[in-house]
């Protein structure tokens, strides 16, 4: 089996796995052979590569023309991303494979970013109940939700709304009425003709789906004027955005439902370390120094720290902002799925954490891999070979929504 980018097929080639759209619906059936029409098709629906029969793309590690001395510190590299995992797993294997690649067809080098760390500077919190509590009790004026998002819960809940109500509501927010056609334009969704009102935007979408991509596109554009001193947002929305696309491939593939809220999971999967670099900012320099310091994973330090971690956090503002009770599950359990009410969704979340800090695509401050769950990944029921095809998707739907992260 060989992977190759939809302008390089060529007819006759043969299919070696399904071809399926971002909803999770049947474009070409395994073992047919390729037709111009079906190449066309692909393109429409922003299909970026298939996988045709041809050599086991295991076989070859690596592209050729790569140069040899980048490809041996590369792998160097990554092997040390991926020191708190096993690299025997199947998984993590075909993970190491295309993040080498991946990171030297993009040219992302790995970061020797030690910081200084002040021993004696910050008392520990030696529960977790503590650090909760000076959270809640610190006077913080936490941010607030707009309006918008309130006002869209109100109106889809109701039965006798219709799509002019919800794009009524969505257009009071010039920016927000640009982020949502952008998206439903691109090949996020892979529409055959371009979407120019809200209104037709919802009758092809649905008003959940369009209410819970305002929910996503809404909670990052609080935190994007944090200071860069504090935190890099651009690479931190990167990072968010980048996992926000895996869980929804992730979840199309598996033909799983609401696959925005997989989405908007991804998204908001860090929120509790924005609340930790904004108001705890000499806490959030220690325990950033502390992991990298000591080759440690930084939730993991989080956690030894403060007595609890960014998703813990995260959950708490959620809980504040009325947000549905699957992201605040999705989000809570993203390091270990296996202890979610829905595993299933959790450990797509988990899992998209896992690649895009293998791949280097922005990050939230992580410089290690987060450890696979393996029990929530024999659940998942998924096959590692999937995985190059899900990130060309993925990536390809980056491509096309980088530009959002400016709005």
């Amino acid at each position: 089996m060989m992977v190759v980018a939809t302008d390089k097929i060529k007819s006759g080639q043969i299919l070696a796995e399904e071809v399926r759209d971002i909803n999770g619906r049947l474009l070409l059936a395994k073992g047919h052979a390729i037709e111009e029409r079906h190449v066309r098709i692909f393109k429409i629906w922003g299909i970026p590569e298939v996988n045709l029969v041809g050599a086991d793309h295991h076989e070859a590690t690596s592209d050729p023309s790569m140069d040899a001395a980048m490809l041996e510190q590369t792998k160097k590299s990554v092997k040390t991303l991926l020191c708190h995992v096993d690299p025997a797993h199947p998984a993590i294997k075909e993970i190491y494979r295309l993040a080498v690649n991946f990171r030297c067809k993009h040219n992302i080098i790995v970061e020797k970013n030690n910081l200084p760390v002040d021993n004696q500077s910050i008392p520990r919190h030696d529960r977790e109940q503590n650090f909760l509590k000076k959270l809640q009790n610190k006077n913080l004026i936490l941010p607030e939700i707009p309006s918008v998002v309130f006002e869209l819960k109100q109106v889809v809940e109701n039965p006798k709304s219709s799509a002019e109500h919800i794009a009524r509501v969505v257009s009071r927010s010039p920016s927000l009425t640009a982020v949502l056609l952008k998206i439903v334009n691109s090949s996020f969704y892979g529409l055959p003709s371009k979407i120019s009102t809200v209104t037709h935007a919802v009758s092809l979408i649905g008003t959940q789906e369009i209410s819970i991509l305002a929910l996503g596109v809404c909670v990052l554009s609080i935190f994007k004027k944090i200071p860069k001193e504090t935190i890099d947002m651009q690479s931190f929305l990167k990072h968010s955005l980048v996992c926000g696309l895996l869980s929804r491939v992730f979840a199309a593939h598996k033909n799983i439902p609401q696959t925005e809220q997989l989405f908007v999971s991804g998204l908001l999967h860090d929120l509790g370390r924005l609340l930790l670099y904004i108001y705890f900012p000499d806490e959030s320099r220690h325990v950033l120094a502390y992991s990298r310091n000591r080759n440690k994973l930084l939730f993991k330090e989080e956690k030894d720290y403060l007595g609890c971690d960014h998703a813990q956090i995260g959950v708490q503002l959620m809980k504040q902002w009325q947000l549905p009770l699957i992201l605040e599950d999705n989000v809570l359990y993203h390091h270990k799925p296996s202890e979610a009410q829905q595993s299933i969704p959790a450990t797509i979340v988990h899992l998209a954490d896992i690649i895009d800090n293998s791949l280097g695509i922005g990050s939230s401050g992580e410089k290690f891999v987060p450890p696979l769950d393996y029990n929530a990944w024999e659940n998942l029921k998924l096959s590692p070979n999937s995985f190059e095809t899900i990130i060309g998707q993925a990536s390809h739907q980056f491509q096309a929504l980088e530009s959002i992260l400016d709005a």
